[in-house]
């Protein structure tokens, strides 16, 4: 390990003082030097990194340009894991990357980013470095007072990465050398096991309220320790989320559905006082619904289980799993199964949840179709299941989904048994399967 040849070594102090200071200039960042991580400081090997990544940053490299993968990225391989994403940041523009990648295609009205695109719909993002800290890109519909023009300053290395959300997504793996560039002390915090946010905490929270979702969501993820100044911020800022884009909030919210630690999330986003502003539902009656002993509880473990297992439900069924027992008002199954065939307001229930949530109408038709559905099935006795009923409903993959994680007794094992075999006839039709799998259950419990 070793520090780039810039004025301070001691960057991270450097980075520390400046991060109490709301306006931090360029000229102050690129005093900071890197601290740069060689191989043998590091676990990546060069053979974890995705093939046409790698020959992206090899062909800018090539024609005279820096480039880096970047952010989640490399926090995730540097931690053991598998990234969803391959990310590049370079100093070559748009139009410069367009010039060398015939699959490229620029995207974004304010800052202009390049998305190379290849086979069976896979897409890497390569942005140009950004100058100092900017707000963030507008959702579709979203509108911004800022001109086009000023979103369009390009910097360096290190304003780049500091104008990234958490030090430990601030990191820079050049893939040519193998080293990691780190402005920022995201390699420590990985380390020690703490999220970080780069600058002052309010100031950012305050700039995007939305990064304090990121926060909760990469604690819980990784089970690390939330930075002592950036938890009180959350617990001092939590409203600001209601000034966010509700669809941004929504779209934030839902890559949790998946992450394999929803439960650990929602309790997280009620402890720093988030969740009062998006599923307040979930808080009533003294928060029952997250109580260690209750099915919404064991559910919501299910759910992050099949996520581990590559099988994630999809947005639908666990909205539905929410609505059903915030509708039915119990923290029991049993009675919930009791409950809802028999609600003549069942579509007044509904309606009644996701207050704060901005869930579109065509998801709560979906959520609405679906309740009634797992309803219908769970009302007679699997030998008396009309199972070619079900074979054309374009829900049928997301009822099996939802037997599965609400599955009560060997009854219900058997509906799923019976209906799963339609899914392969369902795909004949055209229809859209998620990850399914086999039918398993949970031994029947004596809630009483």
């Amino acid at each position: 390990m070793r520090t780039s040849e810039r004025p301070y070594n001691g960057y991270l102090l450097k980075f520390l003082q400046m991060s109490q200071s709301d306006h931090t200039t360029s000229e102050q960042i690129e005093e900071i030097a890197a601290t740069i991580y060689s191989p043998s400081d590091h676990p990546i090997r060069k053979n974890e990194i995705d093939d046409d990544a790698r020959k992206i940053v090899y062909r800018l490299q090539r024609a005279g340009f820096k480039a880096y993968v970047v952010g989640g990225g490399v926090r995730d391989l540097v931690l053991g894991k598998t990234p969803k994403d391959f990310d590049i940041s370079t100093d070559a523009t748009p139009r410069e990357i367009k010039s060398l990648f015939r699959n490229c295609r620029i995207i974004g009205r304010r800052f202009k980013l390049a998305h190379l695109y290849f086979a069976h719909g896979k897409n890497i993002e390569v942005s140009t470095f950004r100058d100092t800290v900017e707000p963030p890109e507008p959702t579709e519909g979203e509108q911004t007072a800022a001109p086009v023009a000023s979103d369009n300053i390009y910097g360096t290395e290190a304003t780049d990465a500091f104008r990234r959300d958490l030090t430990i997504n601030g990191l820079f793996l050049d893939v040519s050398t193998m080293e990691i560039l780190d402005y920022v002390g995201g390699m420590q915090d990985l380390k020690d096991g703490i999220v970080r946010v780069i600058g002052d905490p309010a100031t950012r929270f305050g700039e995007d309220p939305v990064r304090m979702l990121r926060v909760v969501r990469h604690s819980a993820r990784n089970g690390f320790r939330i930075n002592n100044g950036c938890w009180d911020a959350i617990l001092a800022n939590s409203n600001l989320i209601t000034q966010s884009s509700q669809v941004r909030v929504f779209d934030e919210f839902k890559k949790d559905f998946t992450s394999g630690h929803l439960l650990t999330i929602l309790h997280l986003l009620g402890e720093t006082g988030l969740l009062e502003y998006i599923l307040p539902e979930l808080l009533e009656n003294n928060g029952r619904l997250l109580s260690a002993e209750s099915d919404f509880s064991q559910c919501l473990e299910r759910i992050d289980d099949l996520v581990a297992e590559d099988e994630a439900p999809s947005t639908t069924v666990i909205l539905t799993i929410i609505a059903m027992f915030i509708a039915g008002d119990s923290v029991w199954l049993a009675d919930l199964a009791e409950r809802l065939p028999e609600a003549s307001d069942l579509s007044e229930r509904l309606a009644s949840c996701f207050t704060r949530l901005v869930v579109p109408k065509k998801e709560r038709e979906r959520i609405q179709l679906l309740l009634g559905l797992w309803s219908r099935v769970r009302s007679v006795a699997p030998k008396a299941l009309k199972v070619n009923s079900y074979k054309r409903s374009s829900l049928l993959p997301d009822l099996i989904s939802l037997l599965e994680v609400t599955c009560l007794s060997k009854e219900d094992a058997q509906r799923i048994a019976l209906l799963k075999p339609l899914l392969h006839e369902a795909g004949d039709h055209g229809h859209d399967g998620h990850h399914h799998h086999g039918a398993r259950h949970r031994p029947q419990r004596n809630h009483r």
